[in-house]
């Protein structure tokens, strides 16, 4: 399989939030169109380490850049640096389009379309690696639920289906993995829960067992998303057109997974070759 991202699928604001929930479910939303009054993520940085052993520890920062044009994204640039895979920057290209031709037919493009009816968007992408067609992704998306449907046109059936439900300030998120392998369908829930005492802050839980603490931080152009826990930390940019927010600086390294290179914004590990 041709090295393309399934978690390419990187997510942006169509609303402003008032609660971390809120929050979590607006940057769950497509990030392919931002209308001009609306904020939208602006930049992501993490960083992690790993502990081998007691005297070796691999470390890293990632962080991913993106660029709108016309209120359409057009392009965003991933960034690396670290132990593990040394450094690296690559620039995928978003294409809003339907028309295959207007493809170059080199490194990842994107063509994406929409259609929308009432309350309800429906947005169609299909990833080109170098010319070939390797993966194609629907979003449905409504005022309380979000669907995201993504296939492996080079290894079919393998397909996954994320599913957000946003009910009375709790966030379900539905994991649905049809895979190429043999194995039977697999099902996963998580769940955003608000604390009760501070609603800028919420829980993030799977299989009952907390994994993350998120927190919602107002600023003055836009607000960011803090997700942490012992393992790991990121920071999600959101702002409104009218302002750009730089990449921050280093944090200290946490640990995680040396596989662990491409990640989405809620923090999934979404593919290996």
């Amino acid at each position: 399989m041709k090295k393309i991202l399934f978690s390419l699928m990187i997510l942006a604001i169509y609303a402003s939030a008032n609660t971390c929930t809120e929050a979590v479910f607006e940057i769950s939303k497509p990030s392919l169109y931002i209308p001009k009054d609306k904020p939208h993520i602006d930049s992501v940085f993490s960083s992690q380490t790993l502990k081998v052993s007691d005297t070796l520890e691999y470390a890293q920062e990632i962080f991913k850049k993106r660029i709108y044009n016309n209120g359409y994204l057009e392009k965003e640039i991933d960034g690396y640096v670290g132990d593990i895979n040394y450094e690296y920057a690559e620039t995928y290209y978003y294409i809003y389009s339907k028309d295959e031709s207007v493809l170059s037919g080199n490194g990842i493009e994107i063509l994406f379309s929409d259609s929308t009816s009432g309350d309800t968007s429906i947005w169609h992408l299909k990833f080109s690696y170098n010319g070939s067609f390797e993966q194609e992704d629907y979003y449905k998306v409504t005022n309380s639920y979000i669907a995201n449907l993504s296939y492996s046109l080079d290894h079919k059936p393998l397909e996954y289906l994320t599913e957000f439900f946003f009910r009375n300030d709790t966030l379900v998120e539905k994991n649905t993995d049809n895979n190429s392998h043999g194995y039977e369908q697999k099902t996963e829930f998580t769940y955003f829960v608000e604390d009760p005492k501070d609603d800028k802050k919420c829980y993030k839980y799977e299989n009952d067992s907390l994994i993350d603490t998120l927190v919602y931080h107002p600023k003055e152009n836009g607000y960011s998303i803090v997700l942490s826990h012992e393992k790991a930390f990121r920071e999600i940019f959101m702002i409104y057109p009218t302002g750009t927010t730089a990449i921050h600086q280093r944090r200290a390294p946490v640990k995680i997974s040396p596989k662990a290179r491409y990640f989405d914004l809620l923090g999934r590990y979404k593919f290996t070759k």
